[in-house]
């Protein structure tokens, strides 16, 4: 693929039009900082290499072990689409792809993977990751200010302030849902004596699934009965109370709730399979126990132990979970089920990258930059033809050789199609964005029936969802031919330049696919426009195409 050559790489201000593109020498150098831009033309020398990542001479001696190829590394327009959905989730707008494919600086990658670390959209992406896996993506109900916690988990990206710290927060939060946003995740999981609650923290922050040993010992590990409980109990003495307050006729209605413990005597109880009661007093999984008659506040005393900087449990469990983020699957699956019973893949690679994180003081940015930099992460999700067949080479998949393939989230998708349909730009309406945005959501949403309330979302090739993706608001929206649209802009802007046709051509490709047409691409879609008499129909019918394609909602 032929790339126009250049040295700058643009900001990424989301509303600016295509001509902005021609300042992005001064955007490169105001974002990643004072960079001499002649020193690309300069030969390199080994001093000037990227410091190397600690993740890759592990990473080489298990796939020369395992007997399995190093990876072949990711084209530029594979990489940085990829990176611009799993940091800040959504695809790279035309000026951001542009400037990045046109730049010959030297670690552009890793420099690119810094910008976005310093992206207002990382925290929104990071946000909404949490708030989804804190209290998922349905109604919880008036109880639970889903906003006010999304909000609170922004400012704790923003700061990026350790994992555990976080963590010892959300465990711990009181006071008014509105005000202290992460008491919400408690307030969404205290139903059935806080059993979703005790199942979910100890997934979500020590990688363990306790949920099964509510009834029964564990069939394939040590965990019994009683540690599922054990942990239970630090939940007892949590009153939620609902407050009101008068709206503007004078009228009391619900305001907010308040979280508070109380100190507590109380103790769970079980039922065995015996038949016999059990009861059951704090003790943490680790063993250590609360002492009967403590005085002690029992959530905090719970924070404490998860969020000890000592941890090998919470920096294990959020290391797998990143690296299941970046690489569509973790080093062992089910991310939350880590234990002697779940061999994980490379135990090497995991061990050391949690032993890293938990020494960097579970530095969330950190902990992304290694595994970004890391070939793993950069290696290419195209897979090599087998002689006398098309049935790829998947050896090495299992040990992060090739990129797995991966559809976009619900919210990358909603986010994705805004940026390339340049439908972000203010509307007259803010609720209504919402609740376009809420209808699409709710395509995607499924909810499985058991007491934990279990969701998921993903693509399952229903009726609804390729209408959606067909025909829907957004993608009639995105082929519009109105004035000051989208398309408008393309097809004005493109009249202007020397080769109309090949100037739209590449506009429709950089804002769907985050790359330039192939040869082949280019020379079909000019022969098309060749044919039209009006060249807005045949852009249109090669945007809604690419937008609908499954090179855009895939990760790849």
């Amino acid at each position: 693929m032929r790339l126009r050559r250049g040295r700058m790489w643009g900001r990424g201000i989301r509303g600016t039009s295509l001509a902005a593109a021609g300042c992005a020498a001064l955007v490169w150098v105001l974002a990643i900082g004072a960079t001499d831009v002649r020193a690309a033309d300069k030969p390199k020398s080994a001093a000037d290499a990227p410091p190397a990542n600690f993740l890759d001479p592990l990473l080489e001696e298990v796939w020369k072990a395992e007997g399995v190829k190093p990876p072949r590394p990711a084209s530029d327009e594979e990489f940085l689409r990829r990176a611009y959905l799993d940091i800040i989730g959504r695809i790279p707008n035309i000026q951001e792809a542009q400037a990045f494919l046109a730049t010959k600086e030297a670690d552009k990658r890793g420099k690119l993977v810094e910008f976005l670390l310093n992206h207002v959209d990382y925290q929104k992406n990071f946000a909404t990751v949490w708030t989804n896996l804190l209290i998922g993506r349905g109604n919880q109900g008036r109880e639970v200010d889903r906003m006010a916690l999304n909000g609170w988990l922004r400012k704790q990206f923003a700061a990026d302030r350790p994992w555990n710290d976080i963590v010892y927060d959300l465990v711990t939060a009181t006071g008014s849902n509105r005000e202290n946003g992460a008491v919400n995740y408690t307030l969404a999981h205290l139903e059935s004596e806080a059993v979703p609650l005790t199942s979910l923290t100890t997934r979500l922050f020590l990688g363990q699934q306790l949920q099964c040993t509510q009834c029964h010992d564990h069939p394939q590990n040590d965990w019994k009965q009683s540690d599922f409980w054990g942990m239970n109990a630090f939940f007892r003495g949590i009153k939620a109370e609902e407050k009101r307050a008068a709206d503007a006729t004078g009228l009391e209605k619900y305001d907010h709730t308040e979280l508070s413990d109380q100190p507590t005597d109380a103790f769970a109880r079980f039922e065995k399979r015996n038949g016999m009661m059990g009861v059951a007093f704090p003790r943490f999984l680790d063993g250590e126990k609360l002492a009967p008659g403590s005085k002690l506040i029992r959530r905090v005393e719970l924070g404490k132990r998860i969020a000890d900087p000592d941890s090998d449990l919470l920096a294990k469990a959020m290391a797998n979970r990143m690296w299941a983020h970046f690489m569509g699957r973790g080093f062992v699956n089910p991310v939350d089920d880590i234990g002697p019973h779940n061999t994980p893949v490379a135990p090497e690679v995991f061990d050391a990258l949690a032993e890293k994180f938990r020494d960097s003081n579970f530095d969330v940015k950190q902990l992304i930059r290694w595994i970004t930099t890391s070939k793993a992460y950069q290696a290419t999700s195209l897979r090599v033809e087998k002689q006398g067949g098309s049935a790829a080479d998947d050896d090495g998949d299992d040990l992060f050789n090739v990129m797995m393939l991966r559809p976009m989230t619900p919210e990358q998708l909603f986010d994705s199609l805004t940026t390339a349909t340049s439908a972000h730009r203010p509307s007259a309406s803010s609720a209504r964005d919402d609740a376009r945005r809420d209808n699409w959501m709710r395509q995607f949403l499924f909810v499985f029936g058991n007491d934990e309330e279990d969701e998921t979302t993903s693509f399952q090739g229903t009726i609804p969802q390729s209408l959606l993706m067909m025909n829907g608001e957004m993608i009639r929206d995105a082929i519009s031919d109105k004035p000051g649209g989208f398309l408008a802009e393309v097809v004005a802007q493109a009249r202007r330049s020397r080769s109309p046709a090949n100037a739209m051509i590449d506009q429709i490709y950089l804002a769907s696919l985050s790359r330039h047409p192939t040869n082949k691409e280019r020379q079909t879609a000019l022969r098309y426009l060749q044919t039209q008499p009006d060249s807005m129909w045949v852009v249109q019918d090669l945007f809604w195409a690419l937008l609908n394609s499954n090179e855009f909602i895939l990760i790849h």
